[in-house]
C-alpha cells in the first residue's frame, strides 16, 4: 500500500517524521516488531544424514544385511553395510549445501545502516531498524530495508537481486501509483538487499525483516517442498518391485523344499539365502558411480552438478523455462543500431571504422564522442577487457571499444551536467586542443531534438528541419518496436564561457549526430539450442519480469514462439483452471513477480510436464526449489539462487542447458543399462536355483558364489555400461516424460526370459557334468554361468543397435570384460577353489563351457534383430 500513498502520508500513517523516530520509540517498536532480520530453519546434520536412508532400497539392503548376520555370514554383512553406508555420506555431502539458501538470503541483510534518530543521523546495526524509522541511502549502500521514499536526487537502485533485471531503476519520490502496481514498477519505494548505483535519497521504513519483500520470497523458500527427483522416486518403486518379487520367490522356494522333504527350517534358510543372494547389492553404488561420472563430464561442459540425482532428470524435461536477462541475453547492454548520417545501421560483434575522430564522418564521430563521453571504465580480467559502470554508459563504452578505441589523449572533462528526469540527458563539457570548448549531450532523443537548431549528415552541418524532426522520431518508434532503448547524441563547440553558464544556455543550438539504439543482446548460439531443443520435444518458455515489447523481441530473436505472450497482471486476473488451459500454448511470459514464476512452475508439473526452471536473481530461487530441476547461473547468480538449484551454469549461457539436457539423457540411458543388465543376471541366478529344487538337483549355485558373482565380476561391466557414450541420435527422440517407469512390466518380461535361458543353460551344465562328480558339476555350472553373463554384457550396450557397432568407442566395457572374465575362473584355479566348494576342470572340460556361454548373447542379438526389422518402415 505504501506506495500508493504520499511520502507526508506515510511518515503520518507510520508515526514518524522527517525527523525520525526517538530512541525509546525505537527501542519500543523493536520489541513490538522484531529483529530486522532473515528467519532461518535449520536443519540437524543428524537429521540430514538419516534422511539418506529414506529409500525402500536401501531397506531391503539392510534387511539383507540382517539375514545374512544371522545366517552367520558376516563378511556379506559387512560388504553391503559398507556399500549402504557409502551412499548416505555422498548424498549426505550433497544435501548439506543444499540447505544454506536461507542464510545466503541473510547475508544479503546491509550490516550497518545511516538512520535519523531525534534529528540526528548515525549509524546503527541494520538488524535494529524498525518501520518508521528514517534512513539515508547514497551510492553504493545496500538498502536495509523497505522503505518510501521522502527525498531522492539522482537516485537509480539495482534491483536484479529481487526482479533478475540488470538495468538500475531510477526512483522519484513525488509519484503515488496505483495499489496493484507490481513490485518492479513501484518507482517510489526502494526494497531490502538492493544497492544504490547512483544519487542518493532519505526514505522511511515501511517493513522489516521478514515483512519485506526479500523477507516474502524466504518465507516461499521454506514452504516449497524440496520434492524428490524423477530418478529418487523410481529407485524407490523399483525398490519396492523388487523386495516383492523377492518375497514372492522366496516363498516359492521355501515351498518347494518342503515339498521336497527338507525340514521347515532348512527350507526357510534355503530361502532367505536365496534372496539375500538375489539382492542386486552393487546396483545403488554402480547408479551413484555412473551419477558421479556423468557429472564430472558435465562440468567440463561448464554445468555444474549439485544434487546427484537430479541429472538424469534434466534429460527427461520437456520443458525449460528460462529467465531472460542474463540467461537467454548476455546481461549486459549494447549499442545494436544507429541511425546516423541518414542510414540505419545494425552493428555486430565488431565495427569496422576508418579513423575515429572529430573530423570523421558520422559514425566515426560518434565513436570518437562515446569514448570521451562516457565514464564508465575498461578493466583486463582474464585476458579480455571488462566494461565496467551504469549500463547505458558502458553500452557507450563497449561501442568505442568495439570500434578499436580504448581511450583518447586530450579532451578532458571540464564540467559535467548530471541527468535528471526532467531533461533526461546529461551533458559533459570537454577541452579541445585549440582551446575551444566541446560539449556532448546524450539522452532521450525526442527531447534532445527541442535542443538542436542542427543536423550532420555526411559531413555537412545544416539546419534541421521539420522534416529531419519527423524522420528522426519515426526512426525512435521504429527501434522502440524492436524493443531498443533509444538514446540521441548531439554536440556543439563553444567558447570557454560555457564553463560558467547555466545548463539551459549549454544545451542550446545543438547539432544532432545519431540516434542509437540498445539493447541486451542475445547470447551467441541461443538460437541453435531453442532450435535443438524443440527438435528435441522440449518446450522453451521465456520468464521475464521485463516488459512485454522487451521479452517479445527477444523470444522472437531467438527461435522462441510470440503468437502469445501473457504478463504478470493478466497471470494475476486468471484462475488456476484458465492459466493451465493457456500453458500449452503460451511461451513467454513478461512483468511476472517471484509468486508468478512459482505458480507458473507448479502449474505446469501439475499438468504433467516435467520443468527445469532457470534463473540468477532471488527472485528465482522458489520457483527453482519447486521445479523438477532448477537450473541456477554461476557468474551473476546470487547465493541464494545457486544454494537452492540442482545445476549451476558455470557460463551462465543457456546454450550449456540444453547440453546439459543431451548429457542427463545418456545419463538416464547408462543408469538404466546396468539395471537391465544386473537383474537379467540375477534372475538367471533365481531361476537356476529355484530349477534345480523343482528337479531335486542339488543347488547349482551357493550363497558365496552368488555374492562373489554380483559384488565382483557382473559389477565390473555393469558400471562400464554406465560410460557407454550417448547414440547419435539422442536429441531426435522425445524426452521420456514423467510416467516413464524405469524398470516397466515389458522389462521384467524381458529379464525374466533372459533370466529362463541362462538358468536352463545352467541346469544343462549341471546335469552334463554330474556324471563327474557333484563338485565338477557345480564348478561348470558356476564357470559358465560367471563367463556367459560377462560375454552378455556387450548385448546391453543399446537397446537397439548390434553390440559390436562403435564397441571399440567403450574402452572400459573392453577392460572389464576382460577383467571379470579372469575373476571368473580365479575362483576356480587357485587355492579360492575350497573357499568357494569348487574344483578345477580339465581343459577339454572348460572347453565345453564356453562353446555354450555366447548362446544368450546371441539370442538377446536376434531379438534385438527381429525388432530393428519390425521398426522399419514398410
Amino acid at each position: 500500500m505504501w506506495h500508493s500513498v504520499t511520502a507526508e502520508e506515510a511518515l503520518r500513517l507510520l508515526g514518524s517524521s522527517p525527523q525520525g523516530l526517538s530512541r525509546g520509540e525505537a527501542e519500543r517498536r523493536l520489541s513490538e516488531y522484531g529483529r530486522n532480520e532473515i528467519a532461518e530453519r535449520r536443519v540437524s546434520p543428524l537429521a540430514m544424514f538419516l534422511g539418506q536412508f529414506r529409500s525402500f532400497l536401501v531397506y531391503i539392503l539392510l534387511a539383507a544385511t540382517a539375514i545374512s548376520l544371522l545366517l552367520g555370514e558376516v563378511l556379506d554383512a559387512a560388504l553391503i553395510l559398507a556399500i549402504i553406508l557409502l551412499m548416505g555420506v555422498a548424498g549426505f555431502l550433497q544435501e548439506y549445501k543444499a540447505e544454506k539458501a536461507v542464510r545466503a538470503l541473510k547475508e544479503m541483510a546491509a550490516p550497518r545502516a545511516k538512520v535519523v534518530r531525534d534529528g540526528v543521523v548515525e549509524q546503527v546495526d541494520a538488524r535494529e531498524l524498525v518501520p518508521g524509522d528514517v534512513v539515508l541511502l547514497e551510492e553504493g549502500d545496500r538498502v536495509p530495508a523497505d522503505a518510501r521514499l521522502i527525498e531522492a536526487e539522482d537516485l537509480e537502485v539495482d534491483e536484479s537481486p529481487l526482479t533478475g533485471e540488470s538495468t538500475p531503476v531510477e526512483k522519484d519520490p513525488g509519484e503515488v501509483l496505483p495499489e496493484d502496481t507490481p513490485v518492479a514498477d513501484r518507482s517510489n519505494m526502494v526494497f531490502m538487499g538492493t544497492y544504490v548505483v547512483r544519487g542518493r535519497g532519505k526514505a522511511v521504513v515501511v517493513a522489516t525483516g521478514m515483512q519485506t519483500v526479500l523477507g516474502r520470497i524466504a518465507s516461499s523458500l521454506e514452504e516449497v517442498e524440496g520434492e524428490r527427483t524423477l530418478l529418487e522416486v523410481e529407485l524407490d518403486r523399483f525398490g519396492k518391485l523388487i523386495g516383492t518379487v523377492l518375497i514372492i520367490l522366496a516363498a516359492l522356494v521355501f515351498l518347494l523344499a518342503v515339498l521336497h522333504g527338507e525340514s521347515i527350517l532348512d527350507s526357510l534358510l534355503t530361502a532367505a539365502a536365496l534372496a539375500v543372494a538375489a539382492v542386486p547389492e552393487g546396483l545403488p553404488a554402480i547408479a551413484t558411480a555412473v551419477l558421479a561420472v556423468g557429472a564430472l563430464r558435465m562440468a567440463r561442459k561448464n554445468a555444474i552438478v549439485r544434487r546427484l540425482a537430479a541429472i538424469e532428470t534434466l534429460g527427461a524435461c520437456n520443458v525449460i523455462c528460462s529467465d531472460k536477462t542474463g540467461t537467454i541475453t548476455k546481461g549486459e547492454m549494447l549499442v545494436r543500431r544507429v541511425y546516423v548520417d541518414g542510414i540505419d545501421l545494425e552493428l555486430g560483434p565488431r565495427l569496422h571504422v576508418g579513423n575515429p575522430s572529430l573530423s570523421g564522418n558520422g559514425l566515426e564521430k560518434l565513436v570518437f564522442a562515446c569514448a570521451i563521453y562516457s565514464d564508465a571504465t575498461v578493466e583486463e580480467r582474464g585476458g579480455r577487457l571488462v566494461v565496467r559502470g551504469r549500463p547505458t554508459e558502458a553500452a557507450l563504452r563497449e561501442l568505442a571499444l568495439r570500434a578499436g578505441l580504448r581511450s583518447v589523449d586530450g579532451y578532458p572533462v571540464l564540467r559535467n551536467l548530471h541527468f535528471d528526469r526532467v531533461r533526461k540527458r546529461r551533458s559533459t563539457l570537454h577541452a579541445m586542443p585549440d582551446g575551444r570548448v566541446l560539449v556532448l549531450s546524450f539522452g532521450a532523443p525526442e527531447l534532445l531534438l527541442e535542443r538542436c537548431r542542427w543536423i550532420e549528415e555526411n559531413g555537412v552541418v545544416r539546419e534541421l528541419t521539420d522534416e529531419d524532426r519527423r524522420r528522426l522520431l519515426k526512426v525512435v518508434e521504429e527501434y522502440a518496436a524492436r524493443a531498443l532503448r533509444t538514446l540521441g547524441a548531439a554536440y556543439r563547440v563553444g567558447d570557454s564561457s560555457l564553463l560558467d553558464a547555466d545548463v539551459d544556455e549549454v544545451e542550446r543550438d545543438l547539432t544532432f549526430l545519431a540516434v542509437i539504439g540498445i539493447s541486451d543482446p542475445p547470447r551467441e548460439g541461443v538460437r541453435e539450442a531453442v532450435e535443438t531443443a524443440r527438435r528435441a520435444g522440449v518446450r522453451v518458455i521465456m520468464v521475464t519480469g521485463d516488459h512485454e515489447a522487451t521479452a517479445r523481441a527477444i523470444a522472437g530473436e531467438v527461435g522462441i514462439r510470440t503468437e502469445a505472450v501473457l504478463t504478470g497482471s493478466a497471470v494475476d486476473r486468471m484462475s488456476d483452471g484458465e492459466l493451465e488451459r493457456e500453458l500449452d500454448r503460451v511461451n513467454v511470459f513478461a512483468r511476472v513477480t517471484p509468486e508468478h514464476k512459482l505458480r507458473l512452475v507448479r502449474l505446469l508439473k501439475r499438468k504433467g510436464y516435467v520443468v527445469a526452471m532457470t534463473g540468477d536473481g532471488v527472485n528465482d530461487a522458489p520457483a527453482l526449489k519447486a521445479a523438477d530441476v532448477g537450473v541456477a547461473m554461476g557468474i551473476k547468480g546470487t547465493d541464494v539462487a545457486k544454494e537452492v538449484s540442482d545445476l549451476v551454469l558455470a557460463d551462465d549461457n543457456f546454450v550449456t542447458i540444453v547440453e546439459a539436457v543431451r548429457e542427463g539423457r545418456i545419463i538416464y540411458e547408462n543408469v538404466r543399462k546396468p539395471i537391465d543388465y544386473l537383474l537379467s543376471c540375477n534372475f538367471g541366478e533365481v531361476f537356476a536355483v529355484m530349477g534345480a529344487e523343482l528337479l531335486g538337483y542339488p543347488p547349482p549355485l551357493t550363497a558365496a558364489q552368488i555374492l562373489w558373482v554380483n559384488l565382483v565380476t557382473d559389477s565390473l561391466p555393469a558400471f562400464a555400461l554406465g560410460l557407454e557414450p550417448g547414440e547419435p541420435d539422442i536429441m531426435e527422440r522425445p524426452p521420456r516424460g514423467r510416467g516413464e517407469r524405469l524398470v516397466s512390466a515389458r522389462r521384467l518380461l524381458a529379464y525374466a526370459l533372459i533370466g529362463t535361458l541362462t538358468a536352463g543353460l545352467t541346469l544343462l551344465m549341471l546335469h552334463f557334468y554330474a556324471p563327474m562328480g557333484y563338485r565338477e558339476a557345480r564348478t561348470a555350472a558356476f564357470v559358465f554361468f560367471t563367463l556367459e553373463e560377462v560375454l552378455r554384457s556387450f548385448a546391453f550396450r543399446s537397446e537397439r543397435r548390434p553390440f559390436f557397432r562403435g564397441l571399440l568407442r567403450n574402452k572400459a566395457l573392453l577392460a572389464s570384460v576382460a577383467l571379470a572374465a579372469a575373476l571368473s575362473v580365479i575362483p576356480v584355479y587357485s587355492p579360492l577353489a575350497e573357499v568357494f566348494d569348487l574344483e578345477p576342470l580339465a581343459p577339454a572340460d572348460l572347453l565345453g563351457v564356453l562353446l555354450f556361454m555366447a548362446v544368450p548373447l546371441a539370442s538377446i542379438e536376434l531379438g534385438k534383430a527381429v525388432l530393428r526389422a519390425k521398426a522399419q518402415p514398410r
